[in-house]
């Protein structure tokens, strides 16, 4: 792929920068929903002729937070276009915009390829209360020595690695380390919790 000039954007960056770049040519923009909708809307970005848009985390990008923004901005690309929705959980809200957007979609499910022997995997639907709750009665009913919790900021991890100390469960907050320290810390970790972020 010579030649080709990619650009990435996300809210809290300079958007003056971002204007600069898009005054070139750019033939592959990776953007947050909120900032690739100002750039289109001052008309930074000319969308009219994109026949290609890739989601990425379907199941976030599509859920309340942010399916209006990705609604609307498909409005500004061309009629005839592509496009890919990756996520690995499949909800209503995929399920629904693929219903309104996607002609004849072709689906292509992995997670069967993808889980490993040996490991169990577990899905709950709990209200945002009962999550100490669940994960207390997974870990003492079911004898799980260890797990990984990820948790989607850092103040989150920290709230819920407390309530899991209380609880008794020795944890390790794995985002506060060092990128090097992190993986020393996994190889040596026995019968703890990590905890970390998604997006770190």
């Amino acid at each position: 792929m010579c030649g080709v000039k990619v650009m990435a954007t996300t809210g809290g960056t300079n958007l003056r920068d971002d204007i600069k770049r898009l005054d070139e040519t750019v033939h592959v923009v990776i953007a947050t929903p909120g900032r690739i909708l100002d750039l289109i809307k001052k008309g930074v970005a000319k969308v009219n002729q994109v026949h290609m848009v890739v989601l990425d985390e379907a199941d976030k990008l599509l859920s309340q937070d942010f399916v209006s923004m990705m609604e609307e901005m498909l409005g500004f690309l061309a009629k005839q276009r592509q496009i890919l929705l990756y996520s690995a959980t499949f909800p209503l809200s995929v399920q629904k915009f693929m219903n309104a957007h996607l002609q004849k979609p072709y689906e292509i499910n992995l997670m069967e390829d993808l889980t490993l022997k040996g490991v169990t995997q577990y899905y709950a639907y709990v209200t945002e209360r009962q999550k100490v709750h669940c994960l207390n009665t997974l870990f003492s009913r079911l004898q799980i020595n260890q797990s990984i919790i990820f948790c989607n900021s850092s103040q989150r991890v920290e709230l819920l690695a407390k309530k899991i100390s209380q609880l008794g469960y020795s944890c390790l907050l794995f985002f506060l380390l060092p990128v090097a320290m992190r993986y020393l810390s996994v190889s040596r970790c026995s019968e703890s919790a990590l905890l970390g972020p998604l997006n770190t």
